[in-house]
């Protein structure tokens, strides 16, 4: 049975969980049942940082004890297809929806798209996948999902088309196929494209750490797209803009209004953030830089204040190297990002009376590009996604404010980001 303060969490924290960097399930109430693991993967190579050795979404049921993914019994190891005979094409990035059994995949290809599936639950299943329906997203390479709290909408993050896309669900939380996917234009909401810097340019954020990453600041580049924790505004993160938008969201009809936008450094590439679970503080992982730029957020106006831009690397490193994910962990104290290239975990601590974070150390992923990283539902494990060459996840124990190996890995193709079924 679920304790009392697991209850209290889970009703304080029921929304706008992944804004927190937490899963849906991490502050869900235990359960005596089995829980599943979905492990996204980019099946189609395209571009060489993709991979492509993924077979589709890979299913596991997971040992709460150990932290362990073993493959579920009598299920296929992935989904690989529609049933209709059309492979998913990179299905790498994976959203819940809040309170039903329905997993969702951006499927990241040109014409881009979101399959739906329905987790297998009650007397008999075994937590496999099946799948609903493929609906376009309306936008190119959607490089991430998200599902609104209320679970009447989910949005993706459409990088090469550099914009975002508002799907609507039915009550059962199926595609609702009778209405196309709303697109809204990056560069439309901030007023102006980025222009390219030359060859020659160094991103001033990242001289502190002399990196040389200068990537896709040719135009618009969406790289995240989730609701606030209180779902009254939806935020996206743009690479190419170098900047955080933050859109009004309508509840009822899922339109996105009234834009304000925050820019972060010169050409320091913002990808994905979190809120800290006090709703006011937030933490943005910025690519290129491979810094995290601590802000204030108001949750009254949508609006983001910088405060400050921290190194997400050892001090005295000289090379390049791409940040990409972050996940608050459960004490509401510290958070991890991850580094690719310099394939590393890096651990900050949050100053309870500001909320700027410091970092305190680095830890070896145990993997080659670190892609995403996801908290099971009991907080006590930590998963990393390795893609491009690193083929696996591997598994860390969280102990407080602390991580630490447990010397697991899975072996899974161009692994690209987890999320589990409780």
């Amino acid at each position: 049975m679920p304790s009392r303060r697991q209850l209290l969490q889970a009703s304080a924290l029921a929304s706008g969980l992944g804004a927190l960097g937490l899963t849906a399930s991490t502050v869900r109430a235990a359960t005596s049942g089995p829980v599943y693991a979905y492990v996204g993967t980019y099946s189609d190579g395209g571009k060489p940082w993709r991979g492509g050795r993924g077979l589709g979404v890979h299913q596991f049921v997971l040992d709460s004890v150990s932290g362990a993914l073993k493959p579920i019994p009598d299920a296929p190891p992935a989904v690989a297809s529609t049933g209709e005979g059309a492979k998913l094409r990179n299905p790498a990035s994976l959203a819940r929806h809040p309170t039903l059994p329905m997993l969702y995949a951006a499927n990241e290809f040109e014409a881009g798209s979101v399959s739906a599936f329905r987790i297998g639950t009650g007397i008999g299943a075994n937590g496999a996948l099946s799948f609903v329906a493929e609906v376009p997203c309306g936008g190119k390479d959607p490089a991430y999902i998200s599902v609104h709290p209320d679970g009447r909408f989910l949005f993706t993050a459409n990088y090469a088309s550099g914009d975002v896309s508002v799907i609507a669900l039915r009550a059962d939380g199926t595609p609702d196929t009778d209405r196309a996917a709303v697109v809204y234009k990056d560069a439309d909401a901030c007023g102006a494209t980025a222009s390219k810097p030359g060859a020659d340019v160094v991103p001033a954020a990242a001289r502190s750490h002399e990196g040389f990453a200068t990537s896709d600041h040719d135009g618009p580049h969406a790289h995240m797209v989730h609701a606030d924790p209180k779902g009254n505004f939806v935020l996206v993160a743009d690479l190419g803009l170098d900047r955080v938008i933050s859109y009004r969201f309508d509840r009822g009809t899922g339109v996105l209004s009234q834009p304000s936008t925050v820019a972060v450094s010169e050409s320091s590439g913002a990808r994905h953030f979190i809120f800290h679970p006090n709703g006011k503080w937030f933490y943005l992982v910025n690519e290129e830089a491979s810094t995290i730029a601590f802000m204030r957020y108001d949750d009254a106006s949508g609006v983001l204040t910088p405060v400050s831009e921290t190194s997400a690397l050892p001090k005295g490193f000289k090379g390049t190297s791409y940040a990409s994910g972050i996940r608050m962990l459960p004490d509401g104290q510290h958070f991890v990002s991850l580094n690719r290239l310099h394939d590393s975990i890096s651990l900050f601590k949050i100053d309870a009376r500001s909320g700027a974070p410091t970092l305190v150390r680095e830890e070896w992923s145990r993997g080659n590009y670190p892609r995403s990283c996801t908290l099971d539902p009991s907080g006590r494990f930590l998963y990393v996604c390795h893609n491009k060459q690193g083929d696996n996840v591997t598994v860390f124990r969280v102990k407080g404010g602390d991580i630490q190996f447990t010397g697991q890995y899975v072996a899974v193709g161009s692994a690209a980001a987890i999320e589990f079924s409780a």
